[in-house]
Order: structure tokens, then C-alpha cells, then sequence
């Protein structure tokens, strides 16, 4: 069973090598495809910087958004199980990595997704009541092909997109907390970070709130 790790990349030098390292040490991976999203940063460097068979890196000239530079990875390759992470998280391990694969190379689940780690009250609000978009989860590559050509699957709608398409298709999905693992939030990461961070919550829950109704 082939498993593929995505990373999209834009702009994270200050977190993204550990996030590399982390994934390429990870045995049940064997390919990694990294996405530079038109980084203006030192985030191309610090890519380069790693060597492993493993490694395949695209590098966009133009900035496409999350949704569509993932996409660009997933067209790329030919796998069994992908999985996605994102470049900004702090405190990432392996055994968070395997966490979220084990259900999926046992059979156990069709979607596993990681939660990062926000304290027990807050948690238990994320796993039970609010929306699944972090981005760190593994799906089968069929599925996520299924879903690739929906028009709402662009900008930030990617992980609301296979909600949606595994709650329509009663496709069972684990939620994992990840112990530790926290992300740099985008007001600490740049200076129009508060302006990112609102424009993306208004994207994610207009969505969402689209999908309710569409039902």
C-alpha cells in the first residue's frame, strides 16, 4: 500500500523544515510531493534544503490557493492513500502521523483526521460540535479523485468538501487529538494575518453553512 504525504507551502520558513523532516522520517510514507504556492519567503530554500528519494517538489510561479496547489500534487502521482499536512504546525511527531494513517492502512476508516491539541475543554467542543477543517488528514486517493472537479473545492474549501462528501456517502471518520501539536496562527505568522485569518473562517463557514442548506 502506497501512502503519499501533500504539503502545500506558502510562506512557512519558520516551520516548515521540522514539518519536512518529521514527515520524511515517517516509515509508513513513501512519497513525499511538496508544494511551493508561490512562497516569498525562504520557504523554497528550506525546501530545497532536504534530500530524500522521497522528496518530489513543485514549485507554482503564480499563488493558487490551498485548495488548487493541492490539487496540482494530487495530479501528479498515483497512490493508494493520501495525506495531507500542513506547513505551520509546531511540536509535530511521528507518532501524531501515525495516528492518523493506522486507521486507514487497517481498514478501520475511509477519513482520518488529526486535531491539534487545544486543552481538554476546547477539544471536547472541536471533536464533537464544530466542523472538521484541519488540515492534517489521510483519505484514500480514489476518493479524494472523486471529489477533486467540485467547484467548491477551491480557496480554503478543501477539507469542508470531503466532509461533506463522507457525510453524504456515510463514510465513517476518526478524529484523533494529536498530543502537543499546536499551529502558528496567521495574525503571529504576518503583518495582515488577522485580515487571512477572517477572510478564511468567513470562507469555511459560508461554506459550510452552504452545503447545510443545499440539503
Amino acid at each position: 500500500m502506497k501512502i503519499t504525504a501533500v504539503v502545500p507551502v506558502f510562506n512557512e520558513e519558520k516551520t516548515l523544515k521540522n514539518v519536512l523532516d518529521v514527515i520524511n522520517k515517517t516509515e509508513l510514507i513513501n512519497e513525499v510531493i511538496v508544494v511551493d504556492d508561490a512562497s516569498s519567503d525562504n520557504s523554497r530554500k528550506k525546501i530545497n534544503s532536504i534530500k530524500s528519494n522521497k522528496f518530489t517538489v513543485i514549485s507554482l510561479e503564480k499563488n493558487l490557493g490551498k485548495s488548487d496547489a493541492v490539487k496540482v500534487a494530487v495530479k501528479s502521482t498515483k497512490t493508494d492513500i493520501l495525506f495531507f499536512c500542513d506547513a505551520d504546525l509546531i511540536n509535530l511527531k511521528e507518532e501524531h502521523i501515525n495516528q492518523i494513517l493506522r486507521p486507514l492502512k487497517d481498514g478501520i476508516v475511509l477519513m482520518s483526521v488529526g486535531l491539534r491539541d487545544y486543552g481538554l475543554i476546547i477539544n471536547f467542543v472541536y471533536k464533537n460540535f464544530l466542523p472538521l477543517i484541519a488540515g492534517e488528514r489521510a483519505i484514500p486517493y480514489s476518493i479524494f479523485m472523486e471529489t477533486m472537479n467540485n467547484p467548491l473545492m477551491k480557496d480554503y474549501g478543501l477539507e469542508v468538501v470531503l466532509n461533506d462528501y463522507c457525510k453524504k456517502n456515510n463514510i465513517p471518520i476518526c478524529k484523533n487529538i494529536m498530543k502537543d501539536l499546536k499551529q502558528t496562527v496567521k495574525p503571529k505568522k504576518w503583518k495582515n494575518g488577522v485580515y487571512l485569518l477572517a477572510k478564511e473562517m468567513f470562507q469555511i463557514y459560508s461554506l459550510v453553512l452552504l452545503l447545510k442548506v443545499k440539503k
